[in-house]
């Protein structure tokens, strides 16, 4: 292939705009016509350009020198979106004998237009530059000065076949086929696994990133950022990230593993326990090696309203060198050791982006550092039992079957496992947080502004932190404690999943399964917490598209005090330990399942909650990822996870979870069929088959006419029972008296009549409504929130010696018909619809719309169904009719809404009766020009800011209530499905505002107002050492009314923050009031500061310090400290005489005496009012 280095240099730079799929192309150019007077050579230039951002972008290509008479006759294959603003642009320059260039003219065209097969196009005198200045470049006007006689033909063709070579290079890129022929050239590929990674460098690690932190410190001083965010940096995670390079573009996503420290004698080297698994690669390509960190800059947060998902950091990554591995078609022999040199600074690399500098201080000595690896080598022929081993495929034939279902066989699933090694991998031993890659370089956003000398920075969204496997100790503690198995449809234990090991996912494992059931089951079993433990709890979990489910009320019971604590159901008399959430998810859960749930497995999250089920508050949020929920083809599957319960960015405790899939299959009754064709047919098409009617009693098929009879015959059986009473009395006096009656057939004469009339007066209505079902077609929709549905409707002209006119018009005002026949191609794409195109059929100027039908001609009416309505079900009809307003067809629309799935949720505490505003970091992968967002409440402002933020402002309810809405981003520009949806909840409290003296204590009376019944209530502050609250304990609130409760504030630290105050009834576990206390604390007057020197000590150090009593009485005196963990007192409370001084004992922790303190000592009265205040400066 040439110099790698050379062929890379030919993307440098390269932009695309692409969102979507792209389509290969073929472009020839034959000749240049014209020129038959010019004597010097020329060039041409070809250029991709967007009108609609006034742009260029891709790469240029330009030919070699033409001579005279300029035949071209080159062939170029390219990729690229359907867009209607794409043109290419193409400019002529001639050459002359002092290799001068000029300009002939220049031309342009839209690259989607039809017809482009040998077509001339004129050239235009002036150069590329006029094409800024043009209203609508692709339309020839009068300000373009056409260059007489001179033209170029060329042709324009989409061709599916060169698909195979376009996968080789960057899509708006132009490359000859014959060049990409000799890369696509067969040549029998190999899968090399890299194991013991070793990342080696010339120098202490710790001085290379302490000197890199530096460096970071040193532009944020350049660019007068505030310093208190970077002086808590620290690195989360190191990473290798390894991929396949063809010298043009990526062939595969990139492998991560994450290193860890080694010490190996005076240095240090990262080293990882994952193995990077490069499959299919071809032998003369390269494989480019990238060593990343992950920076986690703190950001300060003193407002409280943000609970759950918002973090108080950011995330950021930083690329540190990158190296090239080239490779040859005689590799080495398995177990070979490779040295693969990996640098920095400016310069060309494989991603276009910039790395961090090789020169500087720690560095000097050895600039380059080392990759270091074993090389695992394995054929074509020989992977067929190495992926065997590795998926530990444990298919056991005991002879036991579904009905009518078989095994599908392991060959062909390990076939076709093979070919889904492109799947990235993310070998772990740690691995902290998941972290998308790309093949094509992400957008960069500098973290401290434009001076980017020493490195690129790339923010990432931070994950859930510190998924693990479960402790020896704690899990033979659980197994223990009693939980229930988790069993198969057999009644066999699920299998246990070996975490540690590589994770192959095989879409033909799953594909094959025949059950195609899930029951995906949550089994908390214990919790432990770093600080203050909560004793009940309770967890609410929010999975796939299912509404959100809240476990019965646990407990905890620690029998360890380092072992976690087991989880029982409150107040359950069996003891059984454990509490288990189960979603079922069949093929009647979702339209197109089990399709959706693989894919939402493989890369979707689920949400989980925790709440103290005293309080009320919420404590912490679990993010659990599902990708090891894919069974592979087992009956069922379980893993025993640890979970780190985050609260504003910060870990409380730890969750230990089974979660385990088990598979079934469906029953043919239990089966509900959701699939559905985007194609609503309303042409017959089997008009001759017969219909055979067999006539009934009109009695029996119509409701009214069977009342109607069925009341008469009432009537006669009270008038019979009337005559027999009558005849019995008249035989009484006369014993031959008889009545004659010929009934039977006067009342079946009568009934006769009635039914007569009753055909005759719903004749017309019956032929009418027959007529009218014969047009009629029902069809179904799915639909989801937020995403457009697209349908179309085939339609045939019943008329078949002339051509009609017909109309079509609907009662929704969320379905539209598809005018833009360039939308209609991207809808077609978006739903693998495959049916023909009608461009220009319909007249968008008349209402209804309007169309013309040759006689038997068929077309397919494309419409767009935005779904914003909230409710479950709802139909709608659309109507042809002809020119007298007869109508033709009837199509009833049912559309069924479907549940999104909601991808974050964000909760937040507000004062009532106030708005909401908030910022929230939008997918880092995205630029911000690119997203857009819209709100499921039309009371709710949103949109995104210049840096990439999600910003709302929403109205908030009355107190205790919570208002929730959807936040929808979007990264096409036509919405048509969100990227993500976020949940933001908005919970309301009464807003209460103190001040205070940080070291004083001050008291603030509530109001707090009786319901409609008597409630046992008890007060509960979020920070119970700053916010106490009066009475402590459990008291009666009387209905209608009024209960003081007084609120203690006592400040550790000045500033300003929120905290929160609930009012919970203790019997029913329902909050009944809410406070969000907003407090102001200030410093006091200092009366003196005492300087203590810096000491290393591993000992309490004594310290005295004289306290005068100002009055002329005796007075009790209480000490207290803003820093209890540093300094304690020989006596907390003090009794003073009058007018005589004390010494007050400290005692003074090693810590408090080994770095900077400010130390804060203050004298309270009884009252807990600051007299008088002390400081301890400590260095």
């Amino acid at each position: 292939m040439g110099d790698w280095h050379g062929v890379n240099f030919k993307t440098k730079g390269h932009i695309s705009f692409n969102q979507g799929s792209t389509l290969p192309y073929i472009l020839e150019l034959h000749k240049i016509d014209g020129l038959s007077k010019l004597k010097n050579n020329v060039e041409i230039t070809l250029l991709f350009y967007d009108a609609t951002k006034c742009c260029c972008y891709g790469s240029a290509w330009k030919s070699s020198s033409l001579s005279p008479p300029f035949l071209i006759n080159q062939e170029l294959v390219f990729h690229s979106e359907i867009t209607a603003s794409t043109i290419l642009l193409l400019e002529i320059v001639q050459i002359d004998a002092n290799q001068k260039k000029s300009t002939v003219g220049w031309t342009c065209f839209k690259m989607f237009d039809k017809n482009l097969a040998n077509k001339k196009f004129d050239i235009y005198h002036g150069s590329l530059r006029a094409i800024f200045f043009l209203k609508e470049p692709s339309v020839a006007t009068a300000q373009l000065l056409r260059n007489e006689g001179v033209s170029i033909t060329l042709s324009l063709t989409q061709r599916s076949s060169v698909r195979g070579l376009t996968s080789h290079i960057p899509s708006n890129y132009f490359h000859p086929p014959g060049q990409l022929n000799k890369i696509n050239k067969t040549v029998s590929p190999v899968t090399l696994f890299l194991e013991e990674v070793e990342v080696s460098f010339g120098a202490h690690i710790k001085k290379f990133e302490d000197y890199m932190l530096f460096l970071l410190m040193t532009d944020a001083k350049q660019q007068n950022t505030n310093i208190r965010q970077f002086d808590k940096v620290i690195i989360k995670e190191r990473r290798l990230k390894a991929s396949v390079h063809n010298g043009l573009n990526f062939t595969d996503q990139f492998q991560v593993v994450y290193l860890e420290n080694v010490h190996n004698s005076e240095l240090q080297s990262l080293k990882s326990k994952g193995v990077i698994s490069l499959a299919g690669v071809d032998p003369r390509n390269h494989v480019i090696f990238s060593l990343e960190y992950v920076l986690e800059v703190p950001t300060s947060f003193t407002n409280l309203t943000l609970v759950s998902s918002m973090r108080q950091s950011q995330v950021h990554i930083v690329s540190l060198r990158w190296g090239v591995w080239s490779l040859n078609k005689h590799l080495p022999p398995s177990g070979s050791i490779f040295k693969v040199p990996i640098t920095g600074g400016p310069g060309l690399n494989a991603e276009n982006s910039l790395v961090f500098t090789s020169d500087f201080g720690p560095m000097n000595a050895n600039k380059d550092a080392v990759v270091m690896f074993k090389l695992i080598k394995q054929e074509a022929d020989m992977l067929y039992q190495s992926t065997r081993d590795r998926l530990e495929l444990t298919f056991q034939d005991t002879g036991v079957q579904p009905d009518g279902m078989e095994r599908a066989p392991l060959k062909n699933a390990l076939t076709e496992t093979v070919e889904s090694f492109s799947v990235p991998i993310i070998n772990a031993g740690t691995a902290p947080m998941q972290q998308k890659m790309a093949t094509e370089p992400r957008p960069m956003e500098p973290l401290l502004g434009d001076n980017m000398a020493h490195f690129d920075v790339k923010p990432s969204v931070q994950q859930d932190i510190g998924v693990q496997d479960i402790e020896k100790a704690a899990y033979a503690q659980i197994h223990n404690a009693g939980f229930p198995d988790i069993v198969d449809c057999d009644g066999r234990p699920a299998i246990e999943l070996d975490l540690s090991k590589h994770y192959i996912y095989s879409p033909a494992l799953e594909n094959n399964d025949p059950r195609t059931c899930n029951t995906v089951v949550f089994q908390f079993l214990a919790v432990s917490f770093n600080k203050t433990p909560i004793r009940n709890m309770f967890f609410t979990v929010q999975f796939y598209c299912y509404t959100a489910e809240t476990t019965p009320i646990l407990t905890a019971y620690q029998v360890k005090s380092n072992l976690p604590a087991i989880l029982y159901k409150f107040q359950n008399s069996d003891q059984t330990p454990g509490c288990n959430v189960s979603f079922v998810v069949d093929p009647g859960t979702r339209a197109n399942e089990p399709g959706q749930f693989l894919q939402h497995i493989q890369s979707g999250t689920c949400i989980i909650d925790m709440w103290n089920a005293d309080s009320l508050f919420h404590e912490g949020s679990v993010t659990v990822k599902l990708k090891r929920l894919a069974r592979q083809g087992e009956h069922g599957i379980q893993s025993s996870q640890v979970f780190n319960i985050l609260n504003n960015g910060d870990s409380i405790g730890r969750l230990h979870l089974r979660i385990a899939n088990i598979g079934s299959v469906a029953s043919v009754h239990d089966i509900k069929d959701l699939t559905t064709s985007p194609v609503i047919d309303c042409v017959d098409q089997d008009s001759t088959a017969e219909l055979i009617v067999r006539p009934k009693p009109l009695s029996t098929v119509d409701q009214n006419l069977t009342s109607i009879l069925s009341s008469q015959s009432a009537q006669k059986a009270t008038r019979n029972r009337k005559m027999e009473r009558m005849e019995a009395v008249r035989r009484q006096e006369d014993a031959s008296y008889i009545i004659s009656r010929d009934e039977n057939k006067t009342v079946r004469a009568g009934q006769l009549t009635m039914v007569k009339n009753y055909r005759n007066k719903i004749l017309n209505d019956v032929i009418r409504g027959a007529l009218v079902a014969n047009i009629t077609v029902h069809h179904t929709l799915y639909s989801v929130y937020g995403t457009v549905t697209y349908f179309e409707v085939h339609f045939r002209n019943p008329n078949v010696t002339a051509a009609q006119e017909f109309f079509i018009s609907w009662d929704c005002q969320d379905i539209r018909l598809v005018y833009d026949m360039t939308e209609c191609k991207a809808l077609k794409s978006l739903f693998n619809v495959t049916t023909p195109l009608d461009p220009d059929v319909f007249d968008s100027s008349t209402q209804p719309v309007k169309f013309t039908l040759r006689p038997k001609e068929d077309i397919y009416i494309p419409f767009l169904y935005s779904s914003n309505a909230t409710k479950e079900q709802f139909d709608y009809t659309m109507k042809i009719t002809n020119t007298v307003n007869s109508p033709v067809q009837l199509i009833k629309l049912h559309f069924k809404q479907q549940r999104q799935i909601i991808n974050e949720r964000f909760m937040f505490y507000e004062a009532e009766n106030s708005f909401a505003k908030h910022s929230l970091q939008a997918p880092s992968t995205r630029r911000p020009e690119d997203l857009s967002v819209r709100a499921s409440n039309e009371n709710v402002l949103c949109g995104v800011d210049e840096k990439g933020q999600v910003y709302f402002k929403a109205p908030v309810p009355k107190s205790t209530e919570m208002s929730s809405f959807l936040l929808l981003l979007y990264v096409d520009k036509n919405c048509y499905r969100p990227y993500q949806i976020w949940e933001i909840d908005l919970y309301s409290l009464k807003r209460v505002d103190m001040t205070a003296v940080v070291g004083s204590q001050t008291k603030f009376p509530v109001i707090l107002r009786g319901t409609d019944s008597v409630r046992c209530v008890t007060c509960f502050s979020s920070h119970p050492s700053i916010i106490k609250v009066e009475p402590d304990r459990e008291f009666m609130l009387l209905p209608s009314t009024i209960q003081e409760v007084k609120l203690l504030y006592e400040p550790t630290d000045t500033g300003s923050h929120n905290y929160m105050v609930n009012v919970v009834d203790t019997k029913n576990r329902v909050v009944v009031e809410r406070w969000m206390v907003h407090t102001t604390a200030s410093l006091p007057v200092v009366s003196k500061t005492y300087e203590i020197p810096l000491t290393t000590t591993v000992s309490p150090t004594h310290k005295n310090i004289s306290f005068s009593n100002p009055y002329s009485t005796n007075k009790t005196f209480k000490l207290k400290c803003n820093k209890p963990e540093l300094v304690k007192f020989k006596e907390e409370e003090l009794v003073v005489a009058s007018k005589e001084s004390v010494n007050i004992g400290l005692i003074m922790s090693p810590l408090a005496l080994s770095h900077p303190n400010y130390i804060l000592v203050f004298v309270n009265d009884v009252q807990q009012k600051c007299e008088e205040c002390f400081a301890l400066r400590v260095g």
